[in-house]
């Protein structure tokens, strides 16, 4: 497995803290994109589904129903799955732990009030708080106190 420094959400997103805006972050360049659509594509062009190639449109509905699910917005594009699209069509590695730290980081982050697709974030959040034999660091802690996510009994009867 290639270990890779690049960061997608970085790329995207910069040094912003979560949550992120799926339809906010910097756009990848034409160049690195094109790949992605039918031509002739350039400057100005439109950056939507339906004009990606059908191997970019696989590699999206690929992305949409694994490791980036979202609910809403179908038939956009936003500028991350420009990035991680463009990152596959042209085979650069990238730090796929990264980027699921950063979707679990925002889904926790806007709560269960979000629109965000990763219920097993917050699950996964509760498992290793439970799961820890000895007391958070303090550090930890303090980050925890600053989350608005609280995890109630779980009820299955009330899903």
């Amino acid at each position: 497995m290639t270990v890779s420094d690049t960061r997608i959400h970085q790329l995207c997103y910069g040094n912003f803290e979560p949550p992120r805006r799926p339809h906010g972050g910097a756009l990848p360049s034409v160049d690195f994109v094109a790949p992605c659509f039918r031509q002739p594509f350039g400057e100005g062009s439109s950056r939507t589904v339906g004009n990606l190639t059908r191997l970019a449109r696989i590699l999206d509905f690929v992305l949409m129903k694994t490791i980036f699910p979202r609910t809403g917005y179908r038939d956009g594009f936003t500028r991350i799955q420009q990035w991680l699209v463009a990152h596959l069509i042209v085979k650069r590695p990238y730090d796929l732990w990264d980027l699921i730290v950063s979707e679990i980081e925002d889904t926790i982050s806007k709560s269960f009030r979000g629109r965000r697709q990763l219920s097993y974030a917050h699950w996964i959040t509760l498992l290793v708080l439970h799961a820890r034999p000895e007391p958070l660091p303090a550090h930890l802690q303090r980050e925890l106190i600053d989350v608005d996510t609280v995890f109630p009994h779980y009820n299955p009867r009330r899903c």
